[in-house]
């Protein structure tokens, strides 16, 4: 199989891909934002911003690859060897891109901090909710100034990387849809006989 990347994309192809590739920096770089150490806060309009284009992003290229020949040969049943040999395929930088990618994931996932929905009340005490299963009920637990200000970057390093993790997959379908459609094994056979 040849190696597959930008020059066998189309011009809307390369777009979108760059386009992927853009918003998922940019949520890889507010993860790492959140990491910083100091009270200040990540910009939940930015996570939010790059969490909600995932949507579209991957919509397009979703679709893309559903009727494109490339993908229905890719992702199809069965076709696990012809999809490994695609990865293979795929540039070293940009399987190291992925990789990074899934390694930020799993970082941000499991290290640092607990991720809580903290919210502040009208005289500015901050607070989470959790359910007390002895109680039956929720109830409201008091937060310092730095226990929130952790939470809140933990809230914003989930939702980042979880928006990195999509824009990569974005990608990844666009280079997919552009995938030149495989022979099926033994058609190739058929049409030389007939």
């Amino acid at each position: 199989m040849n190696q597959m990347g930008l020059a066998g994309l189309s011009r809307v192809g390369r777009v979108h891909f760059v386009m992927a590739w853009v918003l998922c920096v940019a949520a890889l770089l507010l993860v790492v934002a959140t990491w910083l150490p100091g009270p200040r806060k990540v910009p939940f309009g930015a996570v939010g911003v790059v969490f909600v284009a995932i949507f579209p992003v991957v919509g397009v290229a979703l679709a893309s690859v559903l009727f494109s020949e490339g993908g229905r040969s890719l992702l199809g049943r069965g076709n696990g060897g012809r999809m490994a040999r695609f990865v293979w395929s795929l540039p070293t930088g940009l399987k190291c891109s992925y990789a990074v990618v899934f390694a930020t994931l799993l970082l941000a996932m499991t290290a640092g901090g607990e991720a809580r929905d903290t919210k502040t009340d009208e005289f500015g005490s901050h607070y989470y909710t959790r359910w007390n299963n002895t109680t039956l009920r929720s109830e409201r637990v008091a937060l310092s100034e730095a226990e929130y200000h952790e939470a809140s970057k933990a809230q914003a390093r989930v939702f980042a990387s979880g928006a990195a993790l999509f824009h990569a997959v974005g990608g990844f379908l666009v280079l997919v849809a552009a995938s030149p459609a495989m022979p099926r094994p033994g058609v190739e056979g058929s049409k030389r006989v007939a």
